[in-house]
C-alpha cells in the first residue's frame, strides 16, 4: 500500500535542481500525483504530492531530498495530509471566478481583499503578482465561490475596496466546479485583457 505525503521546496534556483530533486524522488521509488513550481526573485520553489512505499520513513524521504539537493541549499517541508486530517478546499458546489486587480500597489491590498474574501468562505486557489520600474503591478486570483454567495454584491463590494486603494478590479466568471484549469493563471487573462508583458 502506498503512503501519500505532500512537500515542498525551497532553493536558489540553479540549472540541474529539478533533475537532482526529481532524481532523488526516482531513488526513493516517489511517484508524483500533483506538482506546481515557480521561481521568486532568483529562489526556485516547488509543491508536490507524491505517493512512496508504505515503509518508506518520512525522515528518510526528506533527508535524502536534502542531502541530494545540498549543493543548491536545498530545504524540504514533508506533511501527511492523511494524518492531518487536512478538509477538502475548495467544496465542489462552487464556482470559479478570476480576480483581476491592476493599478496602485500600497501596503495592505492583499490583507484586504483577502480578508473580505474569507468572510464568504471563498477560497483563493491560485494567485499570481508581478511588477516593474515600467508597468503598473498586477495581481491575478483564482476564486473558488460557493453557489450561495451573492456574485453581484461581492463584486460591488470589491470594486469599491479596489477604489478605496486606487485599483482598477474586476471579477470574472471562468467555470462551474472545483477541478483545476493546468494553465499557468498568468496566462488565463479574461477577454479583452493583455497579458503580462504586453502592456
Amino acid at each position: 500500500m502506498a503512503k501519500h505525503y505532500v512537500l515542498g521546496l525551497m532553493a536558489a534556483n540553479r540549472c540541474g535542481i529539478l533533475a537532482a530533486v526529481s532524481t532523488a524522488l526516482a531513488e526513493l521509488s516517489g511517484n508524483i500525483r500533483d506538482i506546481r513550481l515557480t521561481v521568486v526573485e532568483n529562489f526556485f520553489t516547488m509543491i508536490l504530492s507524491a505517493d512512496f512505499p508504505d515503509q518508506r520513513d518520512p525522515g528518510v524521504i526528506v533527508g535524502h531530498l536534502e542531502g541530494v539537493g545540498r549543493p543548491f541549499g536545498l530545504s524540504v517541508l514533508l506533511r501527511d495530509p492523511i494524518a492531518e486530517h487536512v478538509p477538502a478546499v475548495p467544496p465542489h458546489d462552487c464556482q470559479v471566478f478570476q480576480l483581476t486587480l491592476t493599478g496602485n500597489d500600497p501596503p495592505g491590498v492583499l490583507a484586504r481583499f483577502s480578508a473580505r474574501l474569507a468572510r464568504e468562505q471563498i477560497d483563493i486557489t491560485d494567485m499570481y503578482g508581478w511588477r516593474s520600474a515600467e508597468e503598473s503591478p498586477v495581481i491575478l486570483l483564482e476564486l473558488a465561490i460557493p453557489t450561495h454567495v451573492n456574485v453581484a454584491e461581492l463584486r460591488t463590494e470589491l470594486t469599491e475596496i479596489g477604489r478605496g486603494f486606487g485599483l482598477e478590479t474586476r471579477l470574472d466568471f471562468v467555470r462551474t466546479g472545483a477541478t483545476r484549469d493546468p494553465r499557468p493563471l498568468r496566462t488565463r487573462l479574461p477577454t479583452g485583457s493583455q497579458a503580462l508583458g504586453e502592456r
